[in-house]
């Protein structure tokens, strides 16, 4: 489908992934579909499935592949958001990929919360709870 999509000049592509950002990572076929769909000029753009929180690549190491494939992060946009903010930003026929690309990162209307303002995703071990536990002074 993603080679589909870039073989019918699609410009924009949003995925909605697990947790902050994940998807199956058995193998690597769809992450070498994404880098050739972005190397060929789509804008791929990852959200999450779920209600609350926001997608953080790079958190875990399928994120990592993403970010590697040109992928980009929705932050906590909600999914309408990001296909609204995609298709008005591609819309603009003055401005370049990179461009949409990077501004797709930038709070336009209030659309998303800035980088540095997110919430930490939760914790994945119990070994981070324990450590955070003891940096916060308690415990157990």
């Amino acid at each position: 489908m993603i080679n589909a999509a870039r073989d019918t000049h699609l410009k924009g592509l949003v995925l909605q992934l697990y947790g902050t950002g994940n998807l199956p990572s058995v193998k690597d076929d769809l992450v070498h579909c994404l880098a050739d769909a972005t190397a060929a000029g789509v804008v791929a753009v990852a959200t999450t499935q779920c209600h609350t929180g926001s997608v953080i690549l790079g958190h875990y190491a399928t994120g990592r592949k993403l970010i590697d494939a040109g992928v980009i992060s929705a932050g906590d946009m909600t999914l309408e958001a990001t296909t609204t903010k995609l298709a008005y930003l591609l819309g603009h026929e003055d401005l370049s990929i990179a461009e949409v690309r990077d501004l797709m990162s930038v709070d336009l209307r209030g659309e998303m919360m800035p980088e540095g303002e997110l919430p930490p995703p939760p914790l994945a071990s119990t070994y981070q709870k324990a450590i955070a536990r003891v940096k916060n002074g308690r415990k157990y």
